[in-house]
């Protein structure tokens, strides 16, 4: 089981209710990122995910070249009966466009069982619009940066309500990273964004106060407002 996992809530705008929770993992070394079937098995080993949230998880670039991520992934999802349309892979934009046939391969494929697919740190690479065209994309997460200048900068707040009124358009729901000020949720709230995730909420916390569990029963949290969450996690 990994130990370095950390989950943070996405949060509704509109009425501060948890949408789905992050997983996180805090690399110490030089050592890779785990495949997203890796912390999926580790989550579900350590928690009681009962279908009733979205779990966020990212996606390597390995997962998107390896052949057999597919069917790892999904064995695991059968095994621990966890809904395809519950589970928000990630996909990041420093994916090398010379991997697309191959990601949009993998991604038809798991999106066939229902599981969505997120675009990671939108607007920070040249390729942003062409993966938004040609990868089944479900979630635009548009990236802190824009987020965190929006309120004192023009360009920064113009390109934010830019990203949201594309992803939009096509069908997307949008999730502004890395909001830590009220002046930041204000600006992602006037761009009509859908989800706020960052330290304003809450941040990445392993467990309730006096448990012993190594990790939260996200069951018990699902219905909750943040509000009711920063009250009993470690943040």
């Amino acid at each position: 089981m990994i130990r370095k996992i950390r989950l943070q809530p996405l949060v509704h705008l509109s009425d501060d209710t948890v949408f789905g929770y992050e997983v996180l993992y805090r690399k110490e070394n030089a050592s890779p990122y785990p495949s997203a079937s890796t912390m999926l098995d580790s989550v579900s080993s350590s928690c009681d995910y009962r279908n009733n949230f979205q779990l966020f998880i990212n996606m390597t670039e390995k997962d998107i070249v390896n052949k057999n991520f597919c069917r790892s992934f999904l064995s695991i999802l059968e095994k621990k009966g966890i809904n395809g349309s519950n589970i928000v892979l990630e996909v990041s934009e420093n994916t090398h466009p010379d991997n697309l046939p191959l990601a949009q391969q993998t991604l038809n494929l798991l999106h066939d069982y229902d599981i969505k697919i997120a675009l990671d740190d939108f607007g920070t690479e040249y390729s942003s619009m062409l993966f938004l065209k040609e990868l089944p994309i479900d979630i635009v997460k548009i990236d802190k940066r824009f987020v965190q200048e929006a309120p004192s900068n023009k360009k920064s707040r113009a390109l934010l309500n830019f990203c949201a009124q594309v992803s939009h358009d096509i069908g997307c729901t949008i999730v502004a990273e890395g909001i830590e000020t009220f002046d930041q949720l204000n600006c992602a709230k006037d761009a009509n964004v859908d989800i706020g995730q960052g330290f304003l909420f809450t941040a990445p916390f392993k467990s309730p106060r006096k448990s012993i569990t190594p990790f939260i029963e996200l069951c018990e949290f699902a219905s909750l407002s943040i509000d009711s969450i920063q009250k009993v996690c470690y943040c």
